[in-house]
């Protein structure tokens, strides 16, 4: 399997993923894939997923209400 890893620029240090709709883990992250993907410690093992605490790539209230300045 080829799967491409994110170049370690300003890279999260923790995430949290979830594992079931009910259940979710938080740990360092270890690696971070292109597809959004990463992979944290949780101390007992490592687990994949994506991340639930991702900073929004544009904030909310910009299409609602139009430029800020």
């Amino acid at each position: 399997m080829n799967i491409a890893v994110r170049p370690p620029v300003a890279q999260r240090q923790y995430a949290t993923i979830a594992l079931s709709p009910y259940r979710s883990a938080q740990g360092p992250v270890l690696r971070e894939y292109l597809d959004g993907r990463v992979v944290i410690d949780t101390g007992n093992r490592q687990l994949t997923g994506r991340p639930l605490n991702a900073a929004p790539h544009m904030p909310i209230w910009m299409p609602m209400f139009g430029s800020p300045f």
